[in-house]
């Protein structure tokens, strides 16, 4: 059964490249990289993120956000001490093919983990992406849908593609800015621009549990979250057993 991201973090304070970290996060947040940040005993295996909030991000010095804090969870329950380290997603690839990395939370298909890794039977996680609107769902199913329209976005996450897409002027989207994700719902209510594109738990976090009638949302990719284990990690395809019922174990 796959564990929805945003449910989880409801239930356990967010017990949380659309590149990188997922398809998404290969360049989810561009260019942005923390230094290693040490979660658990420094001798554990090295799990690589990206800065990808509020799905996994460096906050304070440490390691935080949605996947990560399921990620403790379940590695605490199948007894796997580690470390986490924020890395770009290219240097992350092909650290976790070469064994610089242990472990990813992410997409199975990048080409640096053909034959390289192990990945769990089954996505322990899901990321939406959405397009909201105010009074009617914005009818968007591909970036296509957008040219000639004004769309709000974020700052520095690169939604898969999708923002280079909308930077060229070839495809005249006006493109609406917000820093952060509150000020982007700010932005969608006073009517700057009728498409918010942003993913479900940032959406939830701003609306902080209130409910907005009048905001609509048509659904434009979902990408499922795996447990990828290096082939070089020590005793790799155990550590991988154990990650998956201790994801089991802490749902």
């Amino acid at each position: 059964m796959i564990a929805n991201v945003a449910g989880g973090a409801r239930r356990a304070l967010r017990t949380g490249v659309f590149g990188a970290l997922i398809g998404a996060m290969i360049g989810a947040v561009a260019g942005m990289a923390a230094p290693g940040i040490a979660t658990a005993r420094a001798d554990g295996v090295k799990l690589g993120y990206v800065e990808f909030p509020p799905y996994t991000q460096t906050d304070g010095g440490s390691a935080k956000g949605s996947l990560i804090e399921a990620f403790d969870k379940a590695a605490k329950a199948a007894g796997i001490a580690y470390t986490a380290e924020s890395a770009p997603a290219r240097r992350l690839f092909s650290g976790i093919a070469e064994g610089e990395f242990g472990i990813f939370l992410g997409i199975r298909t990048v080409k640096e983990f053909e034959g390289t890794t192990l990945v769990s039977a089954a996505p322990i996680a899901r990321i939406e992406l959405n397009a909201y609107g105010i009074g009617e769902a914005p009818a968007v199913k591909a970036k296509e849908d957008l040219s000639g329209k004004a769309v709000i976005a974020l700052n520095g996450y690169s939604y898969g593609g999708w923002r280079a897409w909308m930077e060229d002027p070839a495809n005249k989207v006006q493109l609406v800015d917000a820093r952060t994700a509150d000020q982007a719902l700010q932005l969608l209510q006073a009517g700057r621009a009728p498409t918010l594109l942003q993913y479900s738990l940032p959406m939830q976090q701003a609306l902080g549990g209130k409910a907005l009638p009048d905001l609509k949302a048509t659904p434009v990719q979902t990408l499922d979250v795996y447990i990828v284990v290096s082939k070089k990690t020590p005793d790799a395809e155990a550590v991988l057993a154990k990650l998956e019922a201790g994801f089991k174990a802490t749902r």
